[in-house]
C-alpha cells in the first residue's frame, strides 16, 4: 500500500525547493539590474586631475593677466587656427529688399465716357518674328492693338458707338436751325414799320431768339465737354448747313461716323492691358485699356527703422543706389535715386519705405519683380574687421584672443567692442574706450578664429578670474 504521508511530505519538500530556488534567480536578476542602474547613475569622472590632462600643454603666464602660452600639441589638438584683423571699408553697404513697381504718373487706365458697343479697334504694323514689318502689294498688313504694342499720344485706340453722343449732336443740330429760324423773325419784324406790329409780338421773337441761342450754347457745351473736338464739333455745324439748305442726302461718312466716339491714348506707352472686342457692349466702368510708360520704374526697399537715420544724413547728391534683380543676381547693377523716405512705420515687421527710381533700358523689367537695393554708406574710420567665429559672447561681454604672432604659441584674452556683426564677419572699434573696451583691436593683429572657446573654459577653471572684467 502507498504511503500518502510520506507522498505529500516530499511533494511539500518539492515546493518549497522550487520556490527557494525561484527567488534566488529573481534576487540575482534585480541586483544585476541594479548595479548597472547605478552605474548609468554615477557622474563620470570630472575631477580636476582628469580635466588637466587635456589641458596638459596649456600655462598661464605669470604676472600677466588672461595670458596663456600653448605647447604645438595643444595648438594641433585644439585646432588652433589664427586671422589677422582687416581695417574696415571706407563704405558700407545698406542692403535692402523691395520690388519694382509702375510709376502712377505715367500710367492711363483709358475708359469710354459713354456706354456703347465697340465697333473699331486701333491697329499697328504687324511684324514677323524678327521685328520686321509685313508688307504685302506695298503696304504694310495692319493688326489690332494688343497687349506689349507701343502706342504714342493722341494715337486711336478704339471707336465706341453711343446712342447718347448721337442724341446730343442731334440736339445740336436741331437748336441751330431753331436759332436760324428764330433770328430770321426777329430781322423781319424790326423791319417793318414802326406800329404795323405790337410791341408784344416783337419782345416775344426776341425771347423766342435768345431761348434758341442759349439751347445752342448748351448743346455745344455739352459735346466740348465730353471730349469732342473742334473738326467733330465743325461736323454738327455742317450739317445743320446742309438740313438748312435743303440738301437731302447727307455725307456717308457722317452718316457712319454721327454716334461714334474716338477713344485716343492719353499718353506715349505700352499697352499693358486690353480689354473687349469688336462687337462688344461696354460700360463706362470697364478699363478698355491700361497703357503706362515703363522706360523708367519706380523702386519701393524696405529699410529698418534703426538704419533710417543713415538716409537721412545724406545729402541730395549721395542718396544713389543700386538695384539688382533677385532673379538674376549675376547681372550687372542699375544706379538709380532714391527720393522718398518714408514717415510711417510698419507695425508689424518695424521697416519703412524707400521710394526711388531707375532706367529700364529694353523694357526688360517687369512691375512686382523682387529686387535688392544697395546704398554706399560711409564706414567707420576707427574700426576693424574679424570673423564671427572669433568672438566669445558672455552676457553683454565680447571676448577674443589675440595671438601674439602666427606661431600662436601665445595668446592673450581681450575685450572688445562690437560695432556691428553681419552674416561672416564683426566690425569691432579698434581704438580703446575706457567705458566698453580698455584695450584695442589694430589692423594686422591675430585673432584666434578656432579652439578659442576650449581656451575660455581654461580660464575661467583657474582659481583666480583672468582677464579684465
Amino acid at each position: 500500500m502507498l504511503n500518502y504521508s510520506k507522498i505529500k511530505t516530499a511533494a511539500g519538500f518539492g515546493i518549497l525547493l522550487a520556490i527557494t530556488f525561484g527567488a534566488g534567480m529573481w534576487l540575482g536578476q534585480t541586483r544585476e539590474k541594479l548595479s548597472s542602474f547605478d552605474e548609468k547613475l554615477s557622474p563620470p569622472n570630472t575631477s580636476h586631475e582628469h580635466r588637466s590632462e587635456k589641458f596638459d600643454g596649456v600655462e598661464a603666464i605669470a604676472g600677466s593677466t588672461g595670458q596663456l602660452r600653448l605647447s604645438p600639441r595643444v595648438i594641433d589638438t585644439l585646432k588652433v587656427q589664427v586671422a589677422a584683423a582687416r581695417r574696415a571699408p571706407l563704405t558700407e553697404p545698406l542692403v535692402m529688399t523691395g520690388s519694382l513697381f509702375l510709376d502712377s504718373s505715367h500710367l492711363a487706365v483709358v475708359h469710354t465716357r459713354f456706354p456703347g458697343e465697340i465697333v473699331e479697334v486701333g491697329q499697328v504694323p504687324e511684324t514677323d518674328a524678327y521685328g520686321n514689318p509685313i508688307v504685302i502689294d506695298g503696304k504694310p498688313r495692319m493688326r489690332q492693338i494688343r497687349a506689349g504694342d507701343e502706342v504714342q499720344k493722341g494715337q486711336l485706340i478704339a471707336v465706341v458707338w453711343s446712342k447718347e453722343i448721337g442724341e446730343t449732336k442731334s440736339d445740336l443740330v436741331e437748336a441751330l436751325s431753331r436759332r436760324k429760324a428764330s433770328k430770321a423773325t426777329v430781322e423781319r419784324l424790326e423791319g417793318l414799320e414802326k406800329g404795323s406790329v405790337s410791341g408784344q409780338v416783337v419782345r416775344e421773337a426776341q425771347q423766342k431768339y435768345q431761348s434758341d441761342v442759349i439751347a445752342v450754347e448748351r448743346a455745344d457745351r455739352t459735346l466740348r465737354s465730353w471730349r469732342e473736338t473742334d473738326d467733330e464739333i465743325a461736323e454738327v455745324y455742317a450739317e445743320s448747313d446742309r438740313i438748312c439748305l435743303g440738301i437731302s442726302e447727307p455725307d456717308s461718312k457722317v452718316r457712319q461716323t454721327w454716334a461714334n466716339v474716338e477713344i485716343r491714348a492719353p499718353l506715349s506707352g505700352t499697352v499693358l492691358e486690353r480689354n473687349g472686342t469688336v462687337g462688344e457692349i461696354v460700360a463706362t466702368g470697364v478699363d478698355l485699356f491700361t497703357i503706362a510708360d515703363i522706360s523708367r520704374m519706380g523702386v519701393l526697399a524696405n529699410i529698418y527703422e534703426e538704419d533710417i537715420h543713415k538716409l537721412t544724413v545724406l545729402p541730395p547728391e549721395k542718396r544713389t543706389w543700386e538695384v539688382r534683380l533677385k532673379a538674376e543676381p549675376e547681372s550687372p547693377p542699375i544706379l538709380g535715386r532714391f527720393e522718398v523716405i518714408g514717415h510711417v512705420i510698419d507695425p508689424s515687421q518695424h521697416t519703412a519705405a524707400v521710394v526711388g527710381w531707375i532706367q529700364n533700358p529694353g523694357n526688360r523689367l517687369r512691375t512686382g519683380q523682387f529686387i535688392t537695393a544697395t546704398i554706399e554708406l560711409p564706414g567707420p574710420t576707427d574700426a576693424v574687421i574679424i570673423p564671427n567665429s572669433a568672438i566669445i559672447d558672455e552676457g553683454h561681454i565680447a571676448t577674443v584672443f589675440v595671438a601674439c604672432d602666427a606661431s600662436k604659441q601665445e595668446v592673450k584674452a581681450r575685450h572688445v567692442a562690437v560695432i556691428r556683426r553681419g552674416r561672416d564677419f564683426a566690425l569691432i572699434q579698434s581704438k580703446p574706450s575706457a567705458k566698453v573696451a580698455p584695450d584695442s583691436l589694430q589692423e594686422g593683429e591675430f585673432v584666434v578664429t578656432s579652439g578659442n572657446l576650449e581656451l575660455f573654459g581654461f580660464l575661467q577653471d583657474l582659481p583666480t578670474a583672468v582677464g579684465a572684467r
